[in-house]
């Protein structure tokens, strides 16, 4: 049977968090379909044999398709990498959205709250922003079931099942204490990547959420903004970044440094190419805010800006990762995400089960921890980001 690939590379943690149909950034060897190795026929006999087995002796019905899903799936799992893993067409179409910053659903986050769920974060454009609902809204009832005795788990389950049937009228508790039905229909929305704002002391924040789609277009514009505004230094968050496309990784590190080798890429025939960026570049004091779950291509940021001497990290240390995945498509519509180029750091480094360990190492609490994963943690009370407005600020002083 004839099998179509779609071959687009990226650097990303989880398949909701992934890539879209991107030009690839390195040149794969060739993919040789017609010659069959040892490997392939154990595999291939071994698979047949046990389909024969089934067909033969099992008394019950069974999908070939879940089967088949399955079998995939657990002989990806097999290779023993945590980056590489096995989709169906399902999941490779949230995966595409994902990478193209789109969602399909209500667009908010939700954290138990008492007697309810509380709604942490409403993302802009969505079906839950039009519809009125905003953070701090606690829900108590979805089309006129009270949820308030449930567990989370449970409560959240029940709202996921409802939303995939159409519309669904919320009871919520506003944040000035009305209650209010609210109905909202499901739909697709897209988020921005990037935010930003200026602090005091002449400091640009850029919060980075993902490495997808318009990031580093964002993150360039945004850069400008504030120095336009009169930041003379800027902090790049990419706490709890889970990476996303190399493209876009490349486009912000060729913006951000100075002349040189920014990127080098190995493939499994040993094939090596090393992007680099050009001699325009912005020369200002920076910092980058990481933590342990700074992956991929946000750890890469964070390392390649570092070693080039361009910006402290501060933080904690991030999640190690050196492999980048390309995404090959099956001929029934499911794909194999699998690691296929280990790359290295500028100064030729593996971040692999190593991560980057920070400049300033400031740690957080669980509760600040949590404050900071649902965008609710005052600057105020972000230790880290005080720490990096302390090194920028010293900084600053020796310029003047």
């Amino acid at each position: 049977m004839k099998k179509s690939y779609v071959l687009v590379y990226l650097l990303s943690h989880a398949a909701a968090l992934a890539v879209g149909f991107a030009i690839a950034v390195f040149t794969l060897s060739a993919f040789r379909p017609n010659i069959i190795s040892r490997s392939e026929r154990e595999i291939t006999d071994k698979l047949t044999e046990a389909v024969r087995v089934i067909d033969s002796y099992y008394v019950g019905d069974y999908d070939p398709q879940t089967l088949s899903d399955r079998a995939i799936s657990a002989m990806v799992d097999g290779l023993g990498d945590r980056w590489s893993y096995y989709m169906t067409r399902d999941e490779l179409e949230s995966f595409i959205l994902a990478s193209m910053n789109r969602y399909d659903g209500l667009g908010v986050v939700l954290q138990s709250g008492d007697d309810g769920i509380l709604i942490v974060e409403v993302y802009g454009n969505s079906p839950a922003a039009a519809a009125g609902l905003e953070p701090g809204c606690l829900i108590t009832a979805v089309n006129g079931e009270d949820i308030t005795a449930m567990e989370y788990e449970a409560a959240v389950a029940f709202v996921k099942g409802l939303i995939a049937e159409g519309t669904v009228t919320m009871t919520a508790t506003m944040p000035d204490g009305t209650v209010k039905d609210v109905s909202v229909t499901p739909g697709s929305f897209e988020i921005d990547p990037v935010s930003y704002e200026l602090l005091d002391g002449g400091m640009g924040l850029i919060t980075i959420s993902n490495f997808e789609d318009k990031c580093a277009e964002q993150m360039q514009a945004a850069a400008r903004q504030l120095i336009g505004q009169g930041a003379e230094a800027l902090i790049f968050d990419v706490r709890n970044n889970p990476g996303g496309q190399l493209a876009e990784l490349l486009d912000a590190l060729d913006f951000l440094l100075p002349e040189g080798p920014i990127f080098t890429g190995r493939d499994a025939f040993g094939y090596e190419e090393t992007k680099t960026s050009d001699e325009a570049c912005l020369d200002i004091p920076m910092a980058v805010l990481i933590n342990g779950s700074t992956y991929s291509a946000a750890e890469f940021f964070a390392a390649a800006l570092e070693e080039y001497e361009w910006a402290y990290t501060v933080g904690e240390k991030t999640s190690g990762k050196g492999y980048a995945q390309v995404t090959v498509t099956l001929s029934d519509g499911g794909a194999i995400h699998i690691s296929s180029i280990e790359y290295f750091t500028p100064k030729g480094k593996s971040l692999a089960d190593v991560g980057l360990t920070p400049y300033a190492e400031v740690e957080m609490g669980y509760d600040d921890t949590l404050s900071l994963y649902y965008g609710t943690l005052a600057h105020e009370d972000d230790a880290q980001l005080l720490r990096a407005e302390e090194l920028l600020s010293g900084e600053l002083k020796k310029a003047s």
